[in-house]
């Protein structure tokens, strides 16, 4: 059959198309991407947090094999050298729009703290079982234990003693 002659058949054949919904991951979701934010926050000392520690919890959160290595890390059974660490471009996105939504507060653009609308619906989060549910078990376990010298120390990739 030429190919102008299959081209004719399928353009003039039965055609018909069922919508289905398109997966998106979630850090390119500012509502997940906004709770992320808020639930760090929250589970942090102060309920506050460098952008250095929010970049590397942004990062650990995303996976299973990142929470798994950040929980090795604090065991002591990783290295700083041995985490993967990386900027997440969601992450300032999310804390531009939680800012504009006046859920949190940008102090010399140096670290991000909750307000009191922020720590309400931080909470909201946290106590709906329903959602995030891995996410919120490994804030809750480790951003309390990240300090700001461990996370530099992390950052920088120097061994800890």
């Amino acid at each position: 059959m030429p190919p102008e002659s299959s081209l004719k058949t399928i353009l003039s054949g039965p055609f018909s198309f069922t919508a289905r919904p398109e997966p998106v991951a979630g850090d390119l979701r500012m509502s997940w991407g906004i709770a992320i934010l808020l639930l760090s926050l929250r589970s942090s000392r102060g309920k506050k947090g460098s952008f250095q520690k929010l970049q590397f919890l942004a990062h650990a959160v995303r996976i299973a094999e990142g929470r798994d290595d950040v929980r090795a890390l604090l065991r002591g059974d990783l290295r700083p050298s041995d985490i993967s660490v990386r900027v997440e471009p969601w992450l300032n996105r999310a804390v531009a729009f939680a800012h504009a939504l006046k859920l949190v507060s940008v102090d010399r653009g140096k670290s991000i703290s909750l307000t009191d609308k922020g720590a309400t619906v931080a909470n909201a989060i946290a106590s709906d079982k329903g959602v995030l549910s891995e996410e919120r078990t490994f804030l809750f376990e480790v951003a309390p234990k990240l300090t700001e010298v461990l996370v530099t120390k992390i950052w920088r990739m120097e061994d800890l003693h």
